[in-house]
């Protein structure tokens, strides 16, 4: 009897899995010792080819560009057991890429401050881009807003996005600030969401994790940086 319930709940979650998208998994790989470089990585499972996927990026902080030889994809034909993760297909891709790692003196341990993580409680909430908060740590006050528009129909929607960001400094000052490329579009993707904000080691940079949706409901992930001081 246990054998049918665990087949037939490994059936349900793949008829899920097939019909909702797939999520990847993002995962900080942190910074440089002096904030100025970020490195990040997602990893899933690929329904389509059977295989598992990761991707990894390192990220010129300041510029908010991608550094030299800084994006890497790697796709590892395996079986996924119950209970397993995707993971190992990070692993693979991190031996592959460990000299662009070195390059840029990436330290595991060098994770960002969090100031903010995306928990949704309810659909409303799950789609709340506008955000108000303060870092007691800093005593600054940020308000910010992720614009979005998209049009076009089916597999050909076009979208940008773009975020406002106000900040309150502790003396009392104001600066306003756009993060992102307004004018970049990108083809095939519906929906952007805010999915956690990092305060870079030095305190002065701001990396914006976003998640993308695209037409076929799968979920990968990008940044957006901006300096604050």
């Amino acid at each position: 009897m246990k054998r049918i319930l665990v087949i037939c709940s490994l059936i349900i979650i793949s008829i899920s899995h097939l019909f909702g998208g797939d999520t990847a998994r993002f995962v900080n790989l942190g910074f440089s010792g002096d904030g100025s470089y970020f490195m990040f990585a997602q990893h899933g499972f690929s329904p389509e080819t059977g295989t598992v996927y990761s991707d990894l990026f390192i990220v010129d902080v300041k510029r908010n560009i991608f550094t030299t030889g800084g994006v890497h994809h790697g796709e590892y034909e395996t079986i996924i057991e119950p209970g397993q993760s995707s993971d190992g297909a990070l692993f693979s891709l991190l031996e592959e890429t460990v000299n662009h790692r070195k390059r840029y003196a990436i330290s595991y341990l060098e994770k960002g401050r969090p100031l903010y993580i995306r928990i949704p409680t309810s659909e409303e909430e799950d789609n709340n881009n506008s955000l108000e908060f303060r870092d007691f740590q800093t005593e600054m006050k940020y308000n910010i807003d992720l614009a979005q528009n998209v049009s076009g129909e089916g597999s050909e929607k076009l979208s940008t996005f773009y975020i406002d960001l106000s900040i309150e400094y502790k003396n009392g000052v104001k600066k306003d600030l756009k993060v992102g490329h307004p004018d970049f579009i990108r083809k095939g993707i519906v929906e952007y969401n805010i999915n956690r904000i990092l305060l870079s080691p030095e305190e002065d940079s701001l990396i914006f994790i976003i998640s993308k949706t695209d037409v076929d409901l799968n979920i990968r992930y990008m940044i957006e940086t901006i300096n604050i001081k």
